[in-house]
């Protein structure tokens, strides 16, 4: 697992809490927002992407991978590392005391600066993330997400379908009210934070008044965590950690592969691991239990795996 000791370093590049707020984007600059996200998940339609977005993102990214990290910080949402300058290889790193909630519009915000700007930032020194919340790529970069997890045809299809089961009108006919319990409906389904579902909405020019609802933020959310139906699905989302990302199991499998199968030396192996600051113990003793083992006997070799890694 990667190792952030150095406060200082990494202070220096984290991602701050995402700016849901893209009204300064051009139409020019959402219309390719737009076509970028539904090209993107043109093998979801506009089915929620949800909590799938790991494997979505890692399944059609084999040089990106993530990492999961407990920062005391609430300040860290996550990042995007490169681990060495010109390295085709990335990580998104999520801080895992976030809410999953935070963590799922994390991966979408940062898998967007790996599409549009990894070839700009992998020529920048070290951890590589654009932090300003002012920088316009951090806006697109949000818009992006929120049009990946939610997009614009599937938010029409859902508020389509609110006005036919209550028999609504046009959109005047669905007050603050209304409004507040679809927001929350659509959090747990799209799995996607509440602010970003409420600027959403207003993006799409369903409601008008969005000051109201940051006002009313915190009543909306106690809602949402309160309604009976929707609880089971809102502690999960609201919990801190993330069960769907294995680190070990996705990392040191890789480097068990590249070494067996000898696609890269010991040295070379041992030069990225440094670079990337995993745990060199568990580096050192893979190779011991390599070296120390009869390459036919693949059986032992994986006995000895299962032992030191819980089977990965």
């Amino acid at each position: 697992m990667i190792s952030f000791d150095d406060k200082t370093v990494f202070e220096q590049y984290y991602q701050a809490s995402y700016d849901f707020n893209t009204s300064s984007l051009s139409e020019k600059e959402i219309d390719e927002i737009k076509i970028l996200a539904k090209e993107k998940r043109v093998n979801y339609a506009l089915a929620p992407i949800g909590d799938k977005i790991f494997n979505f993102i890692a399944e059609q990214n084999c040089n990106l991978h993530f990492e999961l990290i407990e920062l005391e910080s609430d300040k860290v949402d996550g990042m995007l590392y490169i681990p060495k300058s010109g390295d085709d290889k990335a990580y998104i790193i999520l801080n895992g005391n976030k809410p999953f909630i935070n963590q799922i519009f994390a991966a979408a915000h940062e898998y967007y600066h790996y599409i549009k700007d990894y070839e700009a930032i992998k020529e920048q020194p070290y951890i590589c993330c654009l932090s300003s919340l002012k920088d316009i790529n951090e806006k697109k970069a949000s818009r992006f997400a929120a049009e990946l997890l939610l997009p614009e045809e599937a938010l029409k299809t859902e508020i389509k379908s609110f006005r036919n089961r209550c028999s609504w009108g046009d959109k005047r006919d669905i007050g603050f009210d209304m409004y507040a319990v679809i927001s929350a409906i659509l959090t747990i389904k799209y799995q996607m934070p509440l602010k970003a579902v409420i600027y959403r909405l207003h993006e799409e020019g369903y409601i008008d008044n969005i000051d109201k609802f940051l006002m009313n933020y915190e009543v909306i959310k106690r809602m949402l965590t309160q309604i009976k139906i929707l609880k089971p699905q809102a502690d999960r989302l609201y919990r801190k950690g993330n069960r769907e990302i294995d680190n070990e199991s996705i990392l040191y499998r890789q480097i068990e592969d590249a070494y067996k199968n000898g696609l890269a030396s010991r040295q070379e192996i041992l030069k990225d691991a440094e670079d990337i600051r995993l745990n060199m113990d568990i580096i050192n003793s893979f190779f011991d239990t390599f070296d120390d083992t009869d390459d036919d006997d693949d059986s032992e070799i994986d006995d000895i795996v299962k032992r030191k890694w819980g089977g990965l």
